[in-house]
């Protein structure tokens, strides 16, 4: 195989996902004055709607600030400015303690990475760069460790949609067959094997 995709969550990552989202909802709500569950909820809904309604014209970014415009009113540049800063902000950083680095993974990707194999962090593209590469930070790793990252603002399809993965190849030029996605959700991950990437279960490394 010529390239690697590696998961964030539960497979680079080490963490309590449910814990974490409940946390970073209750943070962002205390940063924009606003109902925690109210917002995760709404929240929620936009990123299945994107989910579901991609076009593969616009990317997951553009659509996710129209949706969410529509739903909490104001203007797309202003919550852009709102947003970075509450991901510079202790709201955000403090959730890093929800994280550990999965050592059994990194050196795995290390390995791959020494024999020439192409790297790409596939997270659910659903985060902004700047928040991706905060989060890398949260468990030793940096942005340059990849040959390519799935950030909102440059992936159209989000996960578990194959075009996702499709985008992915064609982003690095490399053909399904000549792939492997490392990944701890047979939902999220494994639709990977619909358009003939090989799926390796974290546990099974």
């Amino acid at each position: 195989m010529r390239s690697y995709f590696f998961d964030f969550d539960g497979t680079l990552a080490l963490l309590n996902e449910d814990r974490f989202l409940n946390n970073y909802f209750r943070s962002l709500g205390d940063f924009l004055g606003m109902n925690p569950e109210e917002l995760a909820k709404r929240i929620t809904l936009i990123i299945r709607e994107i989910t579901i309604n991609a076009d593969g014209l616009r990317s997951n970014y553009e659509r996710f600030m129209e949706s969410f415009t529509k739903k909490f009113g104001g203007n797309a540049k202003e919550w852009e400015k709102t947003f970075k800063k509450f991901y510079e902000s202790p709201h955000f950083k403090r959730l890093s303690n929800h994280f550990l680095p999965n050592n059994r993974v990194i050196m795995y990707m290390r390995e791959r990475k020494k024999e020439g194999c192409k790297i790409v962090l596939a997270t659910h593209p659903v985060f902004p760069r700047m928040v991706i590469a905060e989060r890398l930070s949260w468990i030793g790793l940096k942005e340059e460790d990849f040959d390519l990252i799935t950030s909102m603002e440059d992936f159209h399809y989000c996960k578990p949609d194959p075009r996702y993965f499709l985008e992915i190849c064609s982003k690095i030029s490399e053909s399904p067959e000549n792939c492997v996605m490392v990944g701890d959700d047979d939902k999220m991950d494994g639709t990977c094997e619909d358009v003939g990437i090989k799926f390796i279960r974290v546990s099974s490394l």
